[in-house]
């Protein structure tokens, strides 16, 4: 009944340079598709809320 944890201990992450961490963050940014809307549409978006909001 003397069981001793044997938990594995966690590697120490590799220090990565500003920009090594910005790269992998314009890697991860890449897989994503954003819409972007134009100024039209945001107006027409808040006009249509505040129709509701009344």
């Amino acid at each position: 009944m003397g069981t001793t944890d044997n938990k594995p201990t966690p590697t120490e992450p590799t220090k990565l340079t500003k920009e090594q961490r910005l790269a992998q963050a314009r890697e991860y940014a890449k897989q994503f598709k954003f819409d972007t809307l134009s100024e039209e549409d945001l107006i027409r978006l808040r006009r249509n809320a505040y129709k509701y909001a009344i």
